[in-house]
């Protein structure tokens, strides 16, 4: 990568492989191999990385979907989100009962979950042997219009 080059290391490659692994881990893509047609009702669209330095110096490559050129889906994609209102609630209760709160970050949840949208993409270069090989993207990938609700 350009900036790795740039600055004499390896940083940002070697966050990019770490989140090609890790949808590796969570099976993320369907491999159908080289030069394969797109199956009916599925949609190609593209993926690329977001690149971020976290607070304590990692570096953090995440793939993300271009998912705003997909349908939007017939079903819901609301995704709840906790309000200030309920967080202070949930604080000021555990604090009257003499308990203890902590939160927590999981990383990947939202490649837990499957997505019901039928995209595909072809690997690029970051996929290493993969390149070029059709990937049909089986789990609520970043970037896609129904991965918060999943």
């Amino acid at each position: 990568m350009e900036l790795d080059q740039k600055n004499g290391n390896t940083k940002w490659k070697e966050a990019s492989n770490l989140e090609v692994d890790q949808m590796d881990g969570y099976k993320v893509f369907i491999d159908e191999g080289p030069n394969k047609d797109i199956p009916p009702g599925y949609k190609k669209i593209k993926v690329h990385f977001v690149f971020d330095i976290k607070h304590d110096g990692r570096h953090q490559a995440r793939l993300v979907a271009d998912g705003h050129l997909t349908d939007v889906p017939i079903d819901s994609v609301y995704s709840g989100v906790v309000s200030l209102r309920g967080l202070r609630l949930f604080i000021f209760i555990s604090e009257l009962n003499g308990l203890e709160v902590w939160g927590t970050d999981i990383s990947s949840a939202y490649l837990e979950a499957y997505t019901s949208e039928k995209v595909c993409i072809i690997a690029g270069p970051e996929f290493g042997d993969r390149e070029g090989h059709l990937l049909l993207i089986s789990k609520a990938l970043y970037g896609l219009r129904s991965s918060g609700a999943r």
